[in-house]
């Protein structure tokens, strides 16, 4: 018994060693924040501190400095973030990940083939290239001088990060273009849904937008394999479902503080770390706060000393996809106007984890790469499928610091002018009381032909014929109304001469933005930022009625018409305790299985899909419409109506949630169902790395179109993905009353203090403050760090 006794102690004590053992190698990947570092890539002294949520404020007396500090501390909370994205975008993800993302970075290898980030980076302007060589060195200075182990990440994958280069900004900003694009995924989708339906009934499920829903400036002012790989794409970094946005701004006019107000929340992935880094930099020529994409040394999104500007995606179709006519005596050569022109070809080499090399050629026509091999997309004889995409032409980071360093509106109008890709609406406002918005993208002019689907390549008559002039692009300045709203809708009516964009969002948001910045004279920073929290359903408000409607008259068991009182008694805000948003979103998903699913078939289906915005929009217009083929079951001898499909998919959302949720109605809280945890990269692949990396879950409210957007997938119901990235608030008058937060925290060491510690203000809709004056980043220090020259 003694010996029993002795064992079981001997190996609780090693337990015990090993568990403080590893504990203290964690903490020792965690960076100082504190002291005092003599740095030879510098030349004046630099103050970092740090506040209570760990974002550092960097007082700088040179740009330069001011650049090298923010390298550094960024590269000191999202070293492996920041190296993630950057092998991504260069197609070297299989390098650590192992094989299964070669499809990946084969996609990558094969979309940026068109200019190299190197030759994006040589054009850039002498502000933009300095900084970033700045920035780079910061980097390179910590990964070669931190102290103690790198991040976890390393460990575990078994490598170190390669020295930053100044052009991995601009890889960093491919990545963010890509996540931001929609045409890549809906014409490829547009073309194979044509192919499986007909060209009239997939132009019913295509539509621009639906129709009668407002605009932002006020009237009178192909492949199947294509979609999975670049789906993988964006889910291995966690970025799934694209861009959409909200921005509003009033005012003098309508804001009770005396100055304008502005709010911006991007809505993107849900990831930790989060997408955006939080900074300040202070230096000779600025003082600027916001949010940063770790690789990019500017701010993106924020507010200096005189002015803040907002961001939403324009949402424009700046992709087109070109059937290319290849000789079948050379595959090489294809035809262009009656004549065979020369392919540029580019070998590239994959490296892969535990794998042989992966030899490969891009083959690149006048109108882009050839995208065939990414996919395995067999096209027909002698046909290939080119892409061509603004990013290869018009990519450009010099608009962020001339934003950085703005000094009124006009600054940032001349600012919107350079800024091309990712298109952007800026809703911006200044501290002389001006507010303002551009539509800043490269809208490509088409003669005679949409861009909806794949076009002819060999005939010359699909060719851009440049892009819309910046002054002709959508802008408005201090409207007489007093407010400018953007929230991914429609920009301008059908009279513009230039088409932007087939993928607009559901207009649910900005029709309830609208509503709420129209329902009083006035409004401060806390009406700011219960708009930002809204959860109200305006697809609800339109359906509920109809649906009520279809269903009256029939009979119904008991727990039918509990779901059925609770509709009937709903206000249309979908908290977390309220049982009807659980009945309504389980019936919209069942309606649109049903109005969908057999006619597309499993696969097309669960690509279409993912593409809520696409879905609802065309469901939209189906019913608006009274009667359509998509309505009608093509399994029956019957014709099915609109009310025929609603009262079936009710019957069917009511046994999935008595299957999924239990049989009493009561049980069927929102947020029991709807939840929201924010993964780690590797925290879905481990429960273990789960258990430490991912925040949450969470039970959440919201809807796929509040204006706090907190969608699910609707081919994997009911985890939210995707949402605000970031919210932030300025209030002109009053700078103290201006607030931030971001759905995680600064840091991507899940050991730090500053990993999680902003999740539960996001969550319940909180802030914290959002400064640019010395006191009060004094006032609320809690770290210091002094670089000296060395």
């Amino acid at each position: 018994m003694r010996v029993l006794k002795w064992i079981i102690g001997i190996l609780l004590g090693l337990i015990l060693v090993i568990f403080v053992g590893v504990y203290a190698y964690l903490r020792f990947t965690l960076p100082d924040y504190n002291g005092q570092i003599t740095v030879p890539g510098i030349t004046k002294p630099v103050d970092i501190i740090r506040d209570s949520y760990g974002m550092p404020h960097i007082y700088a007396q040179t740009d330069a400095d001011a650049y090298f500090a923010l390298g550094y501390c960024i590269a000191q909370d999202r070293l492996f973030h920041m190296d993630l994205m950057r092998r991504a975008a260069r197609g070297k993800l299989a390098e650590i990940l192992g094989k299964d993302l070669v499809p990946v970075d084969r996609f990558f290898r094969t979309i940026t083939a068109g200019k190299s980030f190197e030759e994006i980076a040589a054009a850039y302007k002498h502000e933009t290239i300095s900084a970033a060589k700045a920035y780079a060195a910061g980097v390179n200075y910590f990964i070669k001088h931190h102290k103690g182990p790198l991040p976890l990440e390393f460990t575990i994958l078994g490598y170190a990060p390669e020295p930053w280069q100044p052009s991995d900004a601009v890889a960093i900003q491919y990545v963010m273009a890509l996540d931001l694009n929609t045409a890549l995924n809906v014409e490829m989708l547009h073309a194979a849904v044509i192919e499986k339906v007909g060209e009239k009934m997939a132009q019913e499920i295509f539509p621009d937008y639906a129709e009668g829903y407002p605009l932002i400036i006020p009237q009178g002012l192909a492949a199947l394999e294509f979609l999975k790989t670049l789906n993988l794409a964006r889910e291995i970094r966690g970025t799934e479902g694209g861009g959409a946005s909200n921005s509003w701004v009033v005012s003098e006019k309508k804001s009770a503080t005396g100055g304008p107000i502005l709010a911006n929340d991007p809505h993107l992935g849900h990831r930790v770390p989060g997408i955006w880094y939080e900074a300040h930099i202070v230096s000779p020529s600025m003082n600027v706060s916001g949010a940063l994409l770790p690789g990019i040394p500017f701010v993106i999104i924020g507010a200096n000393e005189h002015v803040a500007w907002g961001f939403t995606n324009v949402m424009a179709d700046d992709a087109d996809f070109y059937i290319e006519k290849i000789n079948p005596a050379n595959p090489n050569q294809y035809e262009f106007m009656g004549r065979w022109e020369d392919m540029t070809i580019k070998e590239e080499v994959i490296k892969a984890k535990d794998a042989d090399d992966i030899k490969f050629k891009v083959r690149l026509t006048r109108h882009g790469p050839i995208v065939d091999e990414i996919n395995k997309y067999k096209e027909p004889q002698n046909t290939a499928l080119a892409m061509r995409w603004t990013a290869y032409e018009v990519l450009h980071a010099t608009p962020f610091y001339y934003l950085n360093t703005a000094r009124s509106v006009d600054d940032i109008e001349k600012a919107a002018e350079h800024f091309k890709c990712p298109g952007q609406n800026w809703v911006y406002a200044d501290d002389k009381g001006n507010i303002g918005y551009w539509a800043a993208v490269a809208i490509p002019i088409r003669d005679g032909f949409s861009g909806a689907v794949p076009v002819p390549g060999w005939d010359g008559k699909h060719e851009w014929k440049g892009y819309v002039p910046t002054r002709q692009q959508p802008h408005l300045k201090n409207p007489a109304r007093g407010w400018i709203a953007t929230a991914n809708n429609k920009h301008v009516g059908d009279d513009y001469p230039y088409p932007i964009s087939h993928y607009y969002t559901m207009p649910d948001r900005f029709v309830r933005i609208k509503e709420m910045i129209t329902a009083k004279e006035k409004f401060d920073t806390q009406d700011f930022a219960e708009m930002q929290a809204d959860f109200y359903v305006v697809l609800a408000k339109e359906w509920v009625p109809m649906m009520l409607e279809a269903l009256s008259g029939k009979q119904f068991s008991e727990k039918e018409k509990k779901a059925i009182a609770a509709l009937k008694s709903w206000n249309f805000v979908a908290g977390t305790e309220d049982i009807a948003p659980t009945v309504f979103h389980a019936t919209i998903n069942e309606m649109v299985k049903n109005t969908f699913k057999k006619r597309l078939g499993e696969d097309l289906y669960g690509q279409y899909l993912k593409n809520k915005d696409v879905v609802f929009n065309a469901m939209r217009n189906l019913i608006a419409a009274g009667r359509s083929s998509w309505f009608d079951d093509p399994a029956t001898a019957e014709v099915e109506s609109i009310n025929d499909l609603i009262g079936k998919s009710f019957n069917e959302a009511i046994v999935y949630l008595d299957e999924k949720m239990g049989s009493n109605v009561d049980d069927w809280k929102w947020g029991k169902l709807h939840t929201l945890t924010l993964y780690h990269p590797f925290g879905k692949s481990s429960s273990l790395m789960g258990y430490f990396m991912n925040i949450g879950p969470y039970p959440m409210g919201g809807s796929m179109a509040t204006v706090n957007p907190q969608p699910y997938k609707l081919t994997e119901p009911w985890e939210g993905y995707h949402g605000a990235s970031l919210r932030y608030i300025v209030d002109f008058a009053n700078r103290k009353n201006s607030r931030r937060v971001i759905p995680a925290g600064i840091s991507g060491n899940f050991m730090s203090p500053h990993y999680d510690d902003q999740a539960e203000l996001w969550r319940t809709g909180k802030y914290r403050p959002f400064v640019l004056d010395r006191k009060s980043v004094e006032e609320d220090a809690r770290y210091r760090l002094k670089m000296l020259p060395g």
